[in-house]
C-alpha cells in the first residue's frame, strides 16, 4: 500500500547549501570527472575539451554550475560524429 510523504524545503537553508564550499568541490570532481572521460573518447585529436566551474543565477538563487566544452574544431566533430562527451556523461 502506498503511503504519502510531504517534503518541505526551507528556501534559506537549501540556497545555503548549493552555494556552499563543499557543493563547489563536489561540482568541480564531477566536472573535471566529465571531461578527463570525454577527452578519452576523443579519438579526433586536437586540444580536446576543457572543464570551468562557476556561480550562476541572481542573488538569493545563486548556484555552483559545472560546464564541459569543446575546445577546437576536432573537438567539436568528437562530440558530433563519436559522442564523446555525450557517452562520458552516462
Amino acid at each position: 500500500m502506498a503511503s504519502q510523504i510531504r517534503l518541505e524545503f526551507i528556501g534559506e537553508g537549501f540556497g545555503e547549501i548549493l552555494r556552499s564550499e563543499g557543493t563547489q568541490n563536489l561540482v568541480r570532481n564531477v566536472t573535471e570527472e566529465i571531461g578527463a572521460k570525454a577527452n578519452e573518447n576523443n579519438s579526433r585529436g586536437g586540444e580536446g575539451f576543457r572543464t570551468s566551474v562557476e556561480q550562476s543565477g541572481r542573488y538569493k538563487n545563486r548556484r555552483w554550475v559545472g560546464f564541459v566544452s569543446t575546445t577546437d574544431k576536432k573537438s567539436v566533430i568528437a562530440e558530433t560524429e563519436d559522442g564523446a562527451l555525450s557517452r562520458a556523461v552516462l
